[in-house]
């Protein structure tokens, strides 16, 4: 027999305890390391995939960068490939390639970094991951968690091949990443024990035996060494000590699977972090979203353009984002205190990347380093489209003069633009009213008491591809909104109705469906990890609607919706059932329709004083099907409505699913970015998470889960009293484009008299059904990366159009090293093809 003794640890960076108290552990843990590969000539030590436990560690300790870089040189600690260990299903895929570059960067600092795909611990994996890590040139796959009945075929080692063919050698590991943790300190013994767990590895197929010796948080085993001597005395094994690198010179098995790693049957996997500490979901994916739509095209445009280099800002940003993206920070199953740190983490994570969009936004609409506003109510508006396509949009702009308070010669001023505004000024947009609205914005300044800001709000239309479109305001006459009891909406070719329980009826296009957004309450015993749910919950009891109309002379309209429930106030004391006492639960739903805009944008605000609940929308399609189509990682993946039988899973396997911003079943697709968790049901029932209330980070009495998760602490804050909001859409079809569309928006900022600098489209995309993916500075050279993605059955065919100079291309993998695929220009325009569900990525440089 073959064994591999793997000295490691799994170092959570926050769980149930902070950050600060984990650092506190890790610094003697690591410490010990240091000061035992010095003594140890035998050691070899995972430092747990992620260099940023290096960072964590040098902060305290700068003065052992050196015996860190010895180690990682000679090739006895092992470091990376990831920056964070993330988890897998809920970050993008975007940010799982920002992951592993910046794992990159920073781990070549100290040396040679792990190129073997390490996830001791992820709840679940997608499909696509063979592709990125094929990407990176990373194998094998090493992992634990989320196998299901394909595992009875393949036995643990396969090679699990991506819906685009790539394919990638996995290893699962079979009691754990922790099987050979916690040695007894008697090395005879110790030995002893280990065989009795090597032998039960290799009847399941482990050739060569990996023996995990280390566990979360765990200080290193120091006389690993001499139990290690002491099994291969006694049992004549060949037994190394080494680093999970050389599996990579094993061969590639014969078995194969393809498919996601979303099953429980042998670990737990764990699915109510998809929908616990749902704020902290909703910010992560907006910070997301603001990078990769926002901010890293608009980089690329800005240094095109000699506009500042923003990049530092940008790398900060992702640092503050992926730091938030581990399981246990992302998946919010995590201590109140670790939660707020991760929330205070996201929101200044989406500070820095929404100002310096800001930032770069004016300075290609020709401010200068000032932005100042010009000095007059007449100004040039830059609307910028993010999207490879031309769009017409709704797009807002804050009203205001910067600076908003000038005091010339001391006296305090108003700019004119402000003046205008407190006078009640209407205004118009290139000659149509444009809709005043007041901010949602709570850092907006008050410069004068009980006024509160306003946004100016209008339809932008025909708005270039990655490029801007400029329009004029001039004040008027105002123009309010018609506001009315009435309970209809529509134009073009979307339509809303209210009916009398607060559900819509929606008609986009040619097709319509009615019911939707039903509210869905159910009591839930469960915690962080897992939702549990009440036997025999009559749910909420609808006590009240109202209804607002609003039209306005632009052509934006708008339905609001408010309902208010009687909800239980909590569990039982014996948590078998809910309290009679019962708590209002208000719903508010605004339903938006504008010229030009072929969906619904629905804003959803819940106002939650109830505790131990799942609270769902409901979108009802009225059309059964046995299968649906939603978002997943770099790919659109087809799931069944029928949830399969596992009886001989250790953990039951969940009716829900976590996606990547959109699902569509009958042919209704319901946008929700942020909120990852979803079901569809056999009669065509889309039902997304709005929020699960609990109280615990992990409870031992779960009908839903016969195996522990992790502490019984308590986790009030976890119960989401107070107001949650959340962005919506509704789009006819399963269309990824318009999905994407209607999370990144328009974006406007005042502009100087002449033409902002990108006005021509930065780039224009065609070919139908592909989606571009990223828009990036390259990483490592001067240029930019284009990135796009097939997420079709079939082969689809690309053209890029530039609208900057550039003088070479060059096909590149995911890492943006050289890639093997035949790449075309014709002056300025690209063309390629991409395979069925393949990522195509393309270095152009200037």
């Amino acid at each position: 027999m073959r064994c591999l003794l793997v000295s490691h640890f799994h170092w959570d960076r926050e769980w149930y305890r902070t950050f600060q108290a984990s650092r506190a552990r890790l610094l003697d843990a690591v410490d010990a390391v240091l000061d035992a590969l010095e003594t140890d000539p035998m050691l070899h030590f995972v430092l747990d995939g992620q260099v940023v436990l290096l960072e964590d560690y040098l902060a305290l300790r700068p003065q052992r960068r050196d015996a860190l870089v010895r180690g990682v040189r000679s090739g006895r600690l092992a470091i990376g490939p990831w920056y964070v260990q993330p988890d897998s299903l809920l970050p993008s895929g975007e940010s799982h390639v920002r992951n592993l570059l910046l794992g990159r960067t920073v781990g070549e600092a100290f040396g040679p970094v792990s190129r073997v795909a390490y996830l001791p611990d992820s709840f679940g994996h997608p499909a696509q991951l063979p592709q990125l890590f094929a990407g990176f040139d990373l194998a094998p796959f090493v992992y634990w968690r989320g196998d299901g009945d394909a595992l009875a075929r393949h036995g643990g080692r396969y090679r699990w091949v991506a819906p685009d063919g790539s394919e990638v050698p996995a290893r699962l590991l079979h009691e754990g990443y922790f099987n050979a943790a916690f040695l007894p300190d008697d090395a005879g013994e110790a030995a002893a024990a280990l065989a009795t767990v090597a032998e039960r590895l290799d009847a399941a197929g482990e050739d060569p035996v990996l023996l995990m010796n280390g566990f979360d948080h765990m200080f290193p085993d120091l006389h690993a060494g001499e139990v290690a001597a002491a099994l291969q005395a006694a049992r004549g094994w060949e037994v190394r000590r080494g680093v999970l690198d050389a599996l990579r010179d094993e061969p590639r098995p014969a078995a194969e699977f393809r498919g996601a790693l979303d099953g429980a049957r042998i670990a737990n996997l764990l699915p109510g972090v998809w929908s616990a500490r749902m704020p902290i979901k909703l910010a992560a994916r907006r910070c997301e979203t603001l990078l990769t739509g926002w901010l890293e095209p608009w980089i690329v445009a800005a240094l095109a353009e000699g506009v500042p280099d923003e990049r530092p800002a940008l790398d900060a940003a992702w640092r503050l984002l992926l730091q938030c993206q581990a399981h246990d920070s992302i998946g919010g199953c995590a201590t109140d205190a670790v939660a707020a740190q991760v929330e205070a983490r996201l929101a200044e994570a989406v500070d820095l990347a929404a100002q310096t969009v800001d930032r770069v936004l004016a300075g290609l609409a020709g401010l200068g380093r000032a932005r100042s506003v010009p000095l007059s109510v007449e100004q040039t508006i830059a609307v910028f489209n993010p999207s490879p396509h031309a769009r017409t949009d709704v797009v807002r702009i804050a009203l205001e003069d910067y600076p908003a308070l000038r005091l010339p010669l001391g006296a305090p001023a108003l700019g004119p633009l402000s003046h205008a505004v407190l006078r009640g000024s209407g205004f118009t947009v290139d000659g149509r009213p444009a809709r005043l609205v007041p901010s949602d914005d709570p850092s907006r300044a008050r410069w004068v008491p009980g006024v509160v800001p306003l946004d100016l709000e209008f339809v932008a239309a025909d708005v270039p591809p990655l490029g801007a479109r400029r329009f004029r305001l001039a004040p008027a006459a105002a123009s309010s909104d018609v506001v009315d009891d009435g309970r209809e909406i529509g134009c073009d070719a979307a339509w809303v109705v209210a009916d009398e329980a607060g559900t819509l009826s929606v008609r986009l296009g040619g097709q319509s469906w009615t019911g939707l957004c039903d509210v869905e309450d159910r009591g839930d015993r469960g915690d962080t990890y897992d939702f549990d749910a009440v036997a025999g919950d009559a749910g909420a009891t609808l006590r009240s609607v109202v209804v607002e109309r609003r039209r306005h002379p632009s052509g934006v309209q708008t339905l609001l919706v408010r309902r208010t429930f009687d909800v239980p106030a909590a569990l039982a004391a014996d948590r078998r059932a809910r309290l009679p006492e019962r708590v209002p639960l208000v719903v508010e739903t605004v339903a938006r329709v504008a010229p030009g805009v072929r969906r619904v944008d629905l804003t959803v605000r819940v106002d939650n004083r109830a505790s131990d609940h799942r609270l769902r929308l409901r979108f009802p399609t009225g059309r059964p099907s046995d299968v649906f189509e939603t978002a997943t990682t770099f790919d659109v993946a087809r799931r069944p409505t029928a949830l399969a039988p596992h009886p001989d899973w250790v953990h039951p396997a969940p009716a829900t699913f976590c996606h990547q911003g959109w699902v569509a079943a009958g042919g209704l697709m319901v946008v929700a970015p942020g909120l990852p968790e979803a079901e569809v049901t056999p009669d065509g029932t889309i039902a997304v998470t709005l929020l699960r209330a609990v109280g615990t980070l992990a409870r031992f009495d779960l009908a839903s889960r016969p195996l522990p998760a992790g502490p019984e602490m308590p986790a009030p804050a976890a119960q989401l009293h107070g107001t949650l909001v959340a962005h919506l859409a509704l789009v006819a079809g399963s269309d990824p484009t318009a999905a994407r569309d209607a999370e990144l928006g328009l974006r406007a900022t005042f502009a100087a008299a002449a033409d902002p600098a990108v006005g021509a489209p930065l780039l224009e995309l065609g070919g139908d059904g592909v989606v571009l993916s990223a828009l990036k500075p390259a990483a490592r050279t001067a240029g930019f990366v284009v990135r796009l993605l097939n997420p079709t059955d079939v082969v689809r065919a690309a053209e890029l159009r530039l609208g900057v100079p550039f003088a070479s291309i060059e096909a590149v993998r995911l890492d943006e090293e050289p890639a093997d695929f035949p790449v075309e220009r014709t002056g300025g325009t690209i063309r390629l093809t991409l395979p069925p569900h393949a990522l195509r990525s393309v270095l152009v440089r200037g």
